[in-house]
């Protein structure tokens, strides 16, 4: 009986480590995704697009033209098509849209202009942040700079660089971090604060219950 207190203690404790252990390295990735936001922030920031409300598919960014439209044909299930330069770039299926959709807020989901300006040099680059498909979590970024060069990246949710990071935010819904997603969603700061309190209890409980089997076999001893 009393080697299984001891037993018992010891596990109970040491549950109690591996979950402070783990709430320890949340706090920690959340520290860093707010100092990484902080320091993107202080560099850059995006400019809007909207015109009366609304952000036009069609947009002319340093004679780099795009545009986002349904495809033409009849049924529930048109893809979504972005151009670039005339020539088709991308076809997105699987998306709900409204067949009158005309604007990009239609899009939202699917596909995202961004422009995004470096407040030390005043650079712009065009962002064109797409969600491959409703279910999937794979990416596609089209980043053009004011000399017209486009880079394409293709990436998944944890394959993604500091800068796709930001670009894709908006997408599917969800704000994505780079080292964690915690400090954007809700409840996360009490969800840690619960963790660790079960973790400091853990921990307080495995030692007195270990202190108890200890007393007990003294005097038993005795």
């Amino acid at each position: 009986m009393k080697k299984r207190l001891l037993y018992v203690s010891h596990f109970i404790f040491i549950v109690g480590l591996l979950i402070l252990t783990l709430a320890a390295y949340f706090v920690l990735q959340s520290i860093r995704e707010t100092f990484y936001q902080s320091r993107f922030d202080q560099q850059y920031e995006f400019r809007s697009l909207e015109e009366d409300g609304e952000v036009y598919p069609v947009q002319v960014f340093h004679g780099v033209k795009v545009n986002t439209f349904l495809e033409e044909k009849d049924g529930p299930d048109r893809a979504i098509i972005l151009e670039v330069k005339d020539e088709p770039e991308a076809k997105m299926k699987g998306f709900k849209v409204e067949s009158d959709a005309e604007e990009m807020s239609a899009f939202t989901d699917a596909i995202q202009y961004k422009v995004m300006v470096d407040k030390k040099t005043g650079k712009e680059s065009f962002i064109m942040a797409l969600r491959l498909t409703p279910e999937s979590k794979q990416f596609r970024t089209y980043h053009v700079n004011e000399n017209g060069v486009i880079k394409v990246s293709n990436f998944g949710v944890n394959r993604k660089s500091k800068m796709e990071t930001q670009w894709i935010r908006g997408l599917s819904g969800e704000k994505y971090g780079y080292y964690t997603n915690l400090p954007y969603q809700k409840g996360s700061t009490l969800s840690l604060i619960a963790l660790t309190l079960i973790g400091i209890s853990c921990v307080i409980g495995g030692r007195g219950l270990r202190r108890r089997a200890l007393e007990k076999e003294r005097g038993d001893a005795a």
